[in-house]
Parts: C-alpha cells; structure tokens; sequence
C-alpha cells in the first residue's frame, strides 16, 4: 500500500525551526536530559532521535526532533510550537547556564527506502521506509523531488503524527504511538515520567491508534474520532483516528483500509 501512494525524495520542511542549545554540552545534555522523554545519552553526532516535552500530568507540550553535530544539539520543531517549547524550557534552562536561540537554517526532510543510501539523519523509520532530516544552510538552495503534501501523507501512513500547537494538552503519549517512538522507559526521572510509567506499566489501553485510507468520494464513518488533517491525495482520504480494540473484531468499517503500528527490525 505504502508504494501506491508515495516516492521517495526530499523537500523543504518551510514549516519548522530550527532552534540551538547554545552552553557546555555536557550542560546542555544534563538539561535535556531531566525534560524531554527521549534518553540523550543515545543521541550520537550526526545522529537524530524523535521526542516530546510532557507537563506534570503527563499530557504532551511539544513534540520536536533533537538533532546533534559536532558536539552541539539542535530542536527542530513544527514553527506553531517553538515558542511555546521556548516558554517552557526557559523555566529550567537559566540553571544550566543554557541558552535557546533561534538559527536561520533550512530544513530538508528526505524518505528513503530501505537499502538506500542514507542522506541526512534517520529519525523515523518502519521496516521498509525510513523519514531523515538535514540541516542546509539558508542560502541554499533545495530542489524538491517530492511535493510537501506527499510528505504529509507519508508520515501519516508511518503513524508519525505530526503535532502541531492546537493539540497542546489534549494527548499523552501512549495516545499517539508516542510512547514506541519518542519515550524512554530505562531512562531517569523527566516532567510527567511518573505518570507515563504507571500507564505502560499499570494501565490498560483500550484503543490503537491507527492510519486509515478511503475513496477520496466516501464519507469516513461517523463512529471514528479523526485526529489531526484529513489529507487527499491520489484520490484517497488518509486521516488518523482510534479504533477500540474489543470493538475491533465485531465491527466492520467498510472500505477503510487501515494501517497499524509495525515495530521496526
């Protein structure tokens, strides 16, 4: 299903920002280190890793791609939420002698095939398709080879939901696949990590959180809960919703294909 309905490429990511952690990296990594769900201490040079900054109830403030090169982190985060990650991380910054600013790089978003040479840093990936990023410099130059809404469309189909600033405080992780993609469990303490812990540990999810495809002339049943923009493209509605898993097997969506969560190998 994936190869009927999109290519591998690159385009210019126009709509995120990319922020840099200016201070003594060790400082800069014990900072983030106590704030974001995602364990630093993995995040090698020239390497990317997904993650997300959480209030105390656990409830989603940002999600964001941290980036290291040479020794010094980079945020790259959808533009409606930098300033609010900003508000919120310079509440704890200023103990770390770390600064927050704003670069005017460029962001090249690349999906690549399995097997494929790699350009850029993979941060998002299924056992066929991987999502990388590359920072290029804002007088450069980039030639899209796929178009900005086939990337929209791929990471929906890879259960990437791409958070924006009006689904502030209406998501935890475990909600949006978040807690397989953008949470450590082995990690120390950070904001909400009491409260993630006891849902995948204690809690019982009832819902899967899933990609749906339909004729682009069907109406999506009234029964799911859409999530995020409903995307047309090559005559198909691609939306993100939840389906209950003990309803799951006893009712019938019809024409709706739906994809779910793959581990990657």
């Amino acid at each position: 299903m994936l190869n009927n309905l999109i290519k591998t490429g690159s385009t210019l990511l126009s709509n995120y920002e990319v922020l840099k952690l200016d201070g003594d990296i060790e400082r800069v990594e014990d900072c983030l280190q106590g704030q974001v769900t995602s364990d630093i201490n993995d995040l090698a040079n020239e390497n990317a890793q997904t993650s997300c900054l959480l209030d105390h109830k656990g409830f989603i403030q940002a999600d964001f791609i941290i980036y290291r090169s040479k020794d010094v982190i980079y945020i790259i985060i959808e533009s409606t939420l930098a300033e609010h990650l900003i508000d919120e991380l310079d509440q704890v910054i200023k103990f770390y002698q770390v600064k927050i600013t704003k670069t005017d790089e460029k962001v090249k978003g690349i999906v690549i095939k399995d097997g494929v040479d790699v350009e850029g840093s993979i941060y998002f990936k299924n056992n066929e398709f991987s999502l990388s990023i590359k920072l290029c410099p804002p007088n450069e130059s980039i030639k899209d080879s796929i178009s900005f809404m086939e990337w929209k469309v791929f990471n929906k189909m890879l259960l990437n939901y791409v958070f924006v600033h009006t689904d502030i405080n209406k998501y935890r992780p475990n909600e949006l696949n978040y807690d397989k993609s953008r949470v450590s469990f082995t990690k120390g303490c950070y904001k909400g990590q009491e409260i993630i812990a006891r849902v995948n540990y204690l809690g019982v999810n009832r819902r899967e959180f899933v990609s749906g495809i339909i004729s682009k002339d069907l109406e999506i049943d009234s029964r799911l809960k859409i999530h995020g923009e409903i995307l047309e493209f090559s005559n198909k509605k691609i939306f993100s919703t939840h389906l209950k898993r003990d309803e799951s097997e006893t009712i019938v969506f019809e024409s709706i294909d739906f994809i779910k969560y793959s581990n990657p190998s």
